[in-house]
């Protein structure tokens, strides 16, 4: 089995939205797995084996503790089941959706600096509060309906 966790997750600062979820994401993150690394900095140098700056900044990427790149919403999945949104990290495998975000993230990522920072709190506070009320509702192996 390969080890997934730790992983350095490549993310851009200068992206408000970015670099909120970011933050809220690391708040999330009890058992330290998850390091930031802000690829957006004058001083970043893509590590070896790295895709390079340019491409980088472009979209999410996230390096898994055996040296795996994972690039996109597949990098999103790792990072959402990491702190507890599992629920979401299932979400996004089932078949309808990856194609959707498929094609739909890239263009998000594109047009990020449009999104405000409020919204990557509202977003990590609203998953917050459905793994919580999930959680409640599965105690002891036993889900209530």
């Amino acid at each position: 089995m390969n080890a997934i966790y730790p992983i350095s997750i490549y993310y851009d600062s200068s992206c408000p939205l970015c670099n909120q979820e970011m933050i809220r994401l690391k708040i999330l993150d009890q058992g330290n797995n998850l390091t930031l690394i802000d690829c957006s900095k004058e001083s970043f140098i893509a590590p070896e084996g790295a895709p390079g700056k340019d491409k980088m900044i472009q979209l999410m990427h996230a390096q898994t503790a055996d040296g795996l790149w994972v690039i996109g919403v597949p990098a999103f999945r790792l990072i959402y089941a990491r702190v507890g949104f599992k629920f979401v990290a299932d979400w996004l495998d089932r078949p309808y959706v990856k194609r959707i975000m498929q094609h739909a993230y890239p263009l998000i990522a594109k047009n990020r600096y449009c999104i405000p920072g409020w919204f990557a709190e509202v977003w990590v506070n609203w998953l917050a509060r459905q793994a919580q009320r999930r959680s409640q509702s599965c105690a002891n192996g036993q889900c209530k309906v």
